[in-house]
């Protein structure tokens, strides 16, 4: 049997919500602090990543869990679904999932190119360009500028940015933005594809060329990861699922199986 595309085990992420006592009380004070004092600076600066046993075991008032020992698999082709309510964790894990920050504790071991699409979209740059900004990202993806040029005519038509291409994205409105986010993630040919409540964003005909193309990719036995709060597109397009709450898995499984349990609860 082959290795799971994705493996995450006990994933857990804190983060501390804020030093007490240790605020500057004006603006003079917050200034002279950070002339004199650099090397007090950059100790507060690592205690905010930094926690001591007693935090890592659930105490302390400052610290918060994002999520807490999440462990699960996926293999190549499956596209997961997962849901959970506000403040569940789900946009955490795929920041872990895609390296943009670091687990507190745990581990995830991902055996593929992976692209990750979070809602606020795709991490351009916002002083290039839309041209310029799909190089880069497949630059990141490590594809060479030659296989970007034969996806690049693809990308634009999708998105409908022909006239703005040479615009900074910085001027792009939100829907131009993602439709330019959307396209290139899904063009670029990741092993996985991590999509989080992009189709929130945009009107009901992009909403449906999304789908159409997410579809697409699945069939070509791509591995898709998908977060959405309308369950019945979780149902349409996952064949499995997992529940978050409160940053701990509740259940993983079938996704009609997990959808009820979640929308039942």
């Amino acid at each position: 049997m082959a290795d799971p595309i994705i493996k995450a085990h006990e994933l857990s992420k804190c983060y501390r919500i804020g030093l007490a006592g240790s605020r500057p009380k004006t603006l003079r004070e917050a200034i002279m602090r950070g002339i004199s004092t650099p090397v007090r600076n950059l100790a507060r600066l690592q205690k905010l990543t930094r926690f001591t046993g007693e935090e890592l075991r659930g105490g302390g008032e400052d610290v918060i869990w994002s999520l807490r020992n999440v462990s699960f698999e996926v293999n190549e082709g499956d596209v997961l679904g997962i849901v959970g309510g506000n403040g569940a964790g789900k946009s955490t894990l795929f920041k872990i999932l895609s390296r943009v920050t670091e687990p507190t504790g745990g581990y995830a071991e991902i055996n593929g190119r992976l692209s990750c699409l979070l809602e606020a979209g795709a991490g351009f740059h916002p002083e290039l360009t839309g041209r310029e900004n799909i190089y880069l990202s497949g630059a990141v993806l490590g594809m060479t500028k030659h296989e970007i040029k034969t996806k690049f005519d693809e990308i634009v038509r999708f998105a409908e940015i022909e006239k703005f291409l040479d615009t900074p994205v910085k001027r792009f409105s939100s829907g131009m933005y993602i439709r330019l986010a959307f396209a290139v993630a899904v063009h670029l040919e990741p092993d996985i594809l991590l999509i989080d409540e992009v189709l929130a964003v945009g009107d009901i005909a992009f909403q449906k060329k999304c789908l159409g193309k997410i579809k697409s990719f699945a069939r070509e036995g791509r591995t898709i990861l998908f977060i959405s709060h309308n369950t019945e597109i979780i149902k349409n397009l996952c064949n499995s699922a997992i529940w978050l709450n409160n940053g701990r898995l509740v259940k993983a499984g079938a996704v009609d199986e997990i959808i009820e349990e979640y929308e039942n609860h």
